[in-house]
């Protein structure tokens, strides 16, 4: 397998992790280190394993089903880390009823012990853009 799929299933492994809603597959694909960083849509920074952690188990807790559609990913590799880069598009039924949702997230990975780990999520919500086309004013 290549460096380029390989770092592409590790960023698969994540979002079958986050689809799968079990935080024993979720916690297999981040590097345990207190160092790590996670900012999910509309979350504050969260920075260890215990915080992140934590905040998957809420999420999970939170919804009965989460099916994802990736968009092309993107990735930059420099030595022994690897950015990818990707929308998704998410479907939750939870509580409260379905909801769709897009997010631009930055997946950031560390190799170590001969595999690439999760050290960094960032999710950041897409925006409609205006019928003009322009970004929306902020």
């Amino acid at each position: 397998m290549s460096e380029q799929q390989s770092i592409l299933e590790a960023n698969r492994a994540f979002y079958r992790a986050f689809e799968s809603l079990d935080i024993e597959k979720m916690s297999a694909v981040w590097l345990r280190d207190p160092r790590i960083v996670c900012i999910h849509p509309g979350w504050r920074r969260l920075v260890g394993w215990g915080p992140i952690m934590t905040s998957w188990e809420r999420i999970f807790e939170s919804v009965f089903e989460v099916k994802i559609e990736l968009g092309d990913a993107q990735i930059v590799t420099s030595g022994d880390l690897a950015v990818v880069i990707v929308e998704e598009n998410l479907v939750q039924r939870g509580y409260d009823g379905p909801a769709r949702s897009q997010v631009l997230a930055t997946n950031v990975f560390e190799r170590a012990q001969d595999r690439w780990w999760l050290v960094s999520h960032h999710g950041s919500p897409v925006l409609e853009p205006s019928q003009s086309g322009e970004p929306p004013l902020q």
